[in-house]
């Protein structure tokens, strides 16, 4: 294959297919075959997208980049002329010429594909490559022409015109998202397979609709009887992939790569290969980001290379530090919060104002977990008889309307105040800011192999479930979550999942 790229989609690992000239060389991670008739397109009429609409998929909105890009060079030149004054007057009518070759650059780079907003690591990676290529070369033409301009005006514009190409890149990112999950941008999306992979692709493209893309139905095999799956149709089987197209008008194909065998990959990426349509392939790795996974050849043939995270001392230390750091500074700055949180709960429900509960930890070791109060006293008592009322799956037990939770409590529960004295817990080494949820002794005597993996970390205060649905997650998605972070947890992560920590306790989705 001479054309895959590695991305993310929302929160799974996907091959970029959509360009590759041999679809025979596919990557095949696994046999599990399908199992299931569906509903017959074979006389569907053939659907050919036209050239505008292709290209206004695939590269809408690019004039709002572009037009921020012109802003940003020329916001850069201009501060750099202010700083270090204008060090080549007589090569102001290269001014124009500048922004246009770094729009140029930026245009090679592939920075003006919308499939790359999708993905903001890669963004600020291409933004980096395309303005250093183009900074070389610059240097290089005014070496070679003696034309004398300050070396530090042109590393100045260099850095100026990176940092403001990232705020501007930011903003446009902001208003793609905003579009998106108003459901302005969105492509519609099949998804080819329809076991336990395709059913969480299309569960997280419609939790994540600003990355682009709405799932619109399914292609499964032969022997699929199902005609939903979820809220979506099965619209196609494997062999009529392209009438599927023209019955949704769908401008993408996610391939859920653990739902085919190697051979009908092969079969599907090659009747579309004449379809003007995004095509990805999954790893059938959820648990790994795509930093942690490379496309490599390996004479001619696409491989996947894993690069696993390794725990070394430094890197347990600089967390211990972040949680210490940040867990000490909230602490500081709640108290008077959580002053009134106390008297709220002692006035309104008598004495008992901390919750002290046990629950397990990294290596499966107990801990004492300190919240406040949200229930009334003997609720324990009382849970057996709700039992049969539990809304949540797995091990997990959850009901909207829990009897057992007071009023000043629910209000707790809504806005996570009454997880506050976790951070005590924090300070003391038995949970991190960032981390799997804590689950209770009984929970962990239920957990397969599978589930125990999210025990190898401390649990969090806050994680990447908490911050992409809470409650609204089954409980496989949830696990999965937690167990992404466990192979793929770094300051980084940390820190983006505290910032995203606040937007969602104030969205209150999934909150009861």
């Amino acid at each position: 294959m001479n054309t895959v790229s590695l991305s993310t989609l929302g929160d799974a690992n996907v091959v970029d297919l959509t360009a590759a000239p041999d679809a025979a060389n596919v990557i095949d991670l696994t046999t599990t075959p399908g199992d299931a008739k569906v509903i017959d397109l074979t006389d569907a009429p053939s659907w050919r997208p036209s050239v505008v609409r292709s290209i206004v998929r695939r590269h809408l909105p690019w004039p709002v980049p572009a037009a921020f890009d012109l802003l940003g060079v020329a916001a850069g030149v201009a501060a750099a002329n202010a700083i270090v004054g204008d060090t080549a007057p007589s090569f102001r009518f290269l001014y124009p010429c500048i922004v246009l070759a770094v729009i140029l650059s930026f245009t090679v780079h592939g920075l003006y594909d919308r499939s790359r907003l999708a993905d903001a690591s890669a963004e600020a990676r291409l933004l980096f490559r395309a303005i250093f290529n183009l900074t070389f070369a610059g240097i290089a033409l005014a070496f070679v022409a003696n034309t004398g301009i300050s070396r530090m005006w042109t590393a100045l514009v260099c850095g100026l015109v990176l940092g403001l190409s990232m705020i501007s890149r930011l903003c446009v990112r902001v208003l793609v998202h905003q579009l998106a999950s108003r459901g302005h941008l969105g492509v519609p999306t099949l998804i080819v397979g329809g076991n336990d992979e395709g059913e969480r692709l299309a569960r997280q493209l419609g939790r994540g609709r600003w990355v682009g893309y709405e799932a619109v139905g399914f292609v499964v095999p032969d022997s699929d009887q199902r005609r939903t799956i979820g809220d979506l149709p099965v619209v196609a089987r494997f062999g009529d992939v392209e009438s599927a197209l023209a019955a949704t008008g769908a401008g993408a194909v996610i391939v859920a790569n653990t739902a085919l065998d190697g051979t009908q990959v092969a079969e599907v990426c090659e009747a579309l290969q004449n379809s003007d349509v995004e095509v990805r392939l999954t790893t059938g790795l959820p648990s790994l980001a795509a930093a942690g996974v490379a496309v490599e050849p390996l004479d001619g043939l696409a491989m996947l290379s894993l690069r696993r995270r390794r725990r070394t001392t430094s890197k347990v230390l600089a967390k211990r530090a972040f949680d210490l750091i940040g867990a000490g500074g909230i602490l500081l700055l709640v108290a008077p919060v959580m002053a009134m949180v106390a008297a709220a709960i002692r006035v309104t429900s008598g004495k008992g104002v901390i919750f002290k509960q046990e629950r397990v930890g990294e290596g499966g070791e107990p801990f004492t977990i300190y919240k406040f109060r949200t229930m009334v006293h003997g609720a324990d008592v009382i849970l057996e008889d709700l039992q049969v009322d539990n809304e949540a799956d797995g091990v997990l037990f959850k009901i909207k309307d829990d009897p057992r939770i007071t009023a000043v409590g629910h209000h707790l529960r809504r806005w996570c105040l009454d997880e506050l004295p976790q951070l005590w817990n924090v300070v003391k080494g038995d949970m991190s800011l960032v981390g799997p949820r804590p689950p209770l002794p009984h929970e962990v005597a239920r957990y397969t192999e599978w589930v125990a993996g999210r025990l190898r970390v401390k649990p969090g205060l806050t994680g990447l479930w908490q911050v992409s649905g809470r409650h609204e997650l089954s409980f496989d998605d949830y696990v999965r979550y937690d167990l992404f972070y466990v192979e793929n947890h770094s300051l980084g992560l940390d820190a983006a999942v505290c910032l995203r920590t606040l937007p969602a306790l104030l969205a209150r989705r999934g909150a009861y």
